[in-house]
């Protein structure tokens, strides 16, 4: 039986299982960013460490609340396979916790790879230097994740989305409402689901904002609940 859910874990993180592998992306699940910056979560992490099995590990770039080295330093690594950018590597090798060079594979603009169940491509993303944003394929279903970026002419442009996962809040090098849907529109998507609000007081905002213009627009939404599991294929 084929299987593609997507679980949102806040922020801009998500949970995937395809099939039998279970993938992360860009999980926030720790108080990191608390302890360097002082902003605390507004909602509690939903993956216990001690339980956090990926078969993958992606992350779009090396802020905090992207790539949680507090988290990934409890979780299990071995056989882990990591996907980010090189900045990203660097941080995970430093950690410690045993990752090894062949564990984490390095991805930029326009790499594709054909892993397990499904097809993973990086895309242009404004946000680091380094910064991408991921289109996963699996059942014949293209779900385009922004990550951080700003927008700019070319951020979603041939992805060929069947569902796109967008950052909506407008402030700290993110796109806001009115420039996701342009994007969204531009990917192709059939479907947009808003992101990165609801986590932080200083770096929020109101996903109804996006969801009205996107629909103005002719483009279906959908606005996930914190820890929401859905069916990727039921959404379309």
């Amino acid at each position: 039986m084929s299987i593609f859910t997507l679980t949102w874990l806040g922020q801009g993180g998500y949970a995937l299982q395809i099939s039998e592998k279970t993938i992360y992306l860009d999980p926030y699940m720790s108080d990191m960013v608390e302890k360097k910056e002082g902003l605390a979560r507004l909602v509690p992490p939903p993956i216990d460490p001690a339980r956090a099995r990926p078969d993958y590990y992606l992350a779009t770039h090396d802020h905090m609340d992207h790539l949680d080295t507090d988290f990934i330093s409890q979780i299990d690594c071995k056989g882990v396979q990591f996907i980010c950018p090189e900045s990203c590597k660097k941080a995970l090798l430093a950690l410690g916790k045993g990752i090894e060079e062949g564990q984490v594979t390095v991805v930029k603009q326009g790499d594709v790879l054909e892993l397990e169940g499904f097809i993973l491509r990086a895309v242009y993303a404004d946000h680091t230097p380094d910064s991408v944003g991921f289109v996963i394929t699996a059942e014949g279903i293209a779900l385009y994740v922004t990550g951080d970026t700003l927008y700019g002419d070319t951020v979603g442009e041939g992805t060929n989305a069947d569902i796109i996962c967008c950052c909506t809040n407008g402030r700290w090098g993110n796109m806001n409402a009115e420039e996701a849907v342009r994007v969204a529109l531009r990917s192709g998507a059939r479907l947009a689901i808003p992101n990165h609000y609801g986590m932080f007081a200083k770096n929020t905002a109101d996903p109804a904002e996006f969801t009205g213009m996107a629909e103005a627009a002719g483009l279906k939404t959908y606005t996930m609940g914190h820890n929401e599991t859905v069916d990727v294929k039921g959404l379309l």
